[in-house]
């Protein structure tokens, strides 16, 4: 079931709309079985029916996020070799009337990919879309794992604004809601802190969210109560600051259970006993999945690249082949040490920046920024040089509340960093702009570049 204030719609209506949309969208048999066809749809039955009609057909489906530019989802549609999408605006359709498709690509033939059930995008920090095949078999293999090791109950109820078409969304609401029948609770169109009142009236007890959204509400001068039904949250999708896990069990009195996972491999780890963020740590390997350091260039001794080894990883990436992913192993690009069990996420190799002939690594930066007065989030990155064979340290610094003066920070950086890792472009802004799936915004963040105070 999926529910909301005002509307609610059962797996039955959910299959009916499935396979009214299949009959009239998909049902002329003209198109090739395992034919790659996108899907955009908003969080609520459309989506599912959407997905269930897509499946239905064979097709393997390729997930774009209703929230993109539109530009974005097609150039990423052109990149994957996808001709064809079916979109439905509206969360709560009517029927299959409410549906389309549509071709969005100068291509004659559609990428064909049998066996393949999904295929997730990711970017990276490259930020050039790419996509990851997903059989069938890994995708309940995800499921299965992440359900037993957060312990999801038969009654649970879970509150649904993590988009649908992002792996953590898909796998922890989708899929669990398709495959075990769990109620799915969709918030109402408004402000997102009003709405939680909304999760406490319709019952929800499970609460996947990002971290972005954990810092946004304790920045609240009065942060809104938290519904006594939910007794389970999550944050994922990027690492979660231990100083946020510490004030929100402060404030609600109860932990935030970190989850670290990949498009690629699905759950990696996860914090089942709470406070593994405020300890630094993103807990331990998800049930079935085998986690190991891989020594390398870039790791010191207690350190390596984390490899992850299960069942869930999926089948490669699209449209290139890349050997970090292979049926059953991946290679991320995260580098992490063993606290006891739990594991240590320190940096990734992939951010590493290159000034005059020595590495960076942007981490070790923001580490040290975050520790100025008034400094409430940083991102540090690397800028073409003016010569083009450099790269120039940036930092993003958020400042909401007192924003300091420039010449302060980079004293304060020269105080503890080596000379080549002093920041010499600083831009000052609100709030780090991120997706609607908690991510750094790394589009936003290069055109903040003209606003930034340069320094020698």
């Amino acid at each position: 079931m999926i529910v909301s204030p005002h509307r609610h719609a059962t797996f039955g209506d959910i299959e009916r709309l499935s396979m009214a949309v299949e009959a009239t969208l998909l049902g002329a048999g003209q198109r090739e079985p395992g034919q790659l066809i996108g899907l955009v749809a908003p969080n609520g039955p459309g989506f599912l029916a959407g997905f269930l009609a897509l499946r239905r057909a064979g097709k393997a489906v390729l997930l774009l996020d209703p929230l993109a530019p539109r530009v974005d989802r097609q150039r990423a549609m052109q990149t994957l070799g996808v001709t064809e999408v079916l979109e439905c605006p509206d969360a709560w359709p009517s029927g299959a009337a409410d549906f389309s498709v549509t071709r969005t690509a100068d291509l004659v033939i559609s990428r064909t990919l049998p066996g393949i059930a999904v295929v997730k995008l990711t970017s990276g920090s490259t930020g050039v879309a790419r996509g990851i095949a997903m059989p069938t078999d890994a995708l309940l293999a995800d499921e299965e794992a992440l359900t037993a090791t957060m312990g999801l109950r038969a009654g649970d109820r879970i509150w649904s604004a993590v988009p649908l078409s992002h792996s953590y969304g898909f796998t922890t609401l989708a899929l669990s809601s398709m495959v075990r029948g769990l109620a799915l609770v969709v918030p109402p169109d408004q402000e997102p802190f009003a709405a939680l009142a909304a999760a406490g009236k319709l019952g929800a007890t499970v609460f996947p969210t990002v971290p972005a959204y954990i810092q946004a509400l304790l920045r609240l001068p009065t942060p809104p109560p938290w519904p006594e039904s939910i007794r389970l949250v999550l944050s994922a999708g990027t690492l979660l600051p231990g100083a946020a896990a510490a004030r929100f069990r402060q404030t609600y009195g109860f932990a935030v259970h970190t989850f670290y996972g990949s498009s690629e491999s699905g759950g990696i780890c996860y914090d089942r006993e709470g406070g593994a963020a405020e300890r630094g740590t993103v807990g331990t390997p998800i049930n079935g999945v085998r986690v190991s350091l891989q020594a390398g260039d870039q790791c010191s001794a207690d350190e390596g690249l984390v490899v992850v080894e299960s069942q869930a990883v999926g089948a490669m990436y699209l449209p290139q082949l890349d050997p970090r992913v292979s049926p059953g192993r991946f290679e991320t690009s995260d580098i992490g040490a063993w606290d006891g069990e739990e594991l240590a996420l320190r940096r990734r190799v992939d951010r590493v920046i290159n000034v005059r002939g020595r590495k960076v690594d942007p981490t070790e930066v923001e580490l040290v920024l975050s520790a100025h007065d008034g400094v409430e989030d940083v991102v540090v990155f690397g800028l073409p040089a003016p010569d083009g064979r450099d790269e120039v340290i940036r930092a993003v610094i958020a400042c909401p509340s007192i924003r300091p003066e420039s010449r302060d920070v980079v004293a304060w950086c020269r105080h503890r960093l080596a000379p080549h890792k002093v920041p010499r472009s600083l831009v000052f802004v609100d709030v780090i702009p991120r997706t609607a799936r908690g991510k750094i915004d790394r589009s936003a963040l290069l055109r903040l570049e003209t606003t930034g105070d340069t320094h020698d």
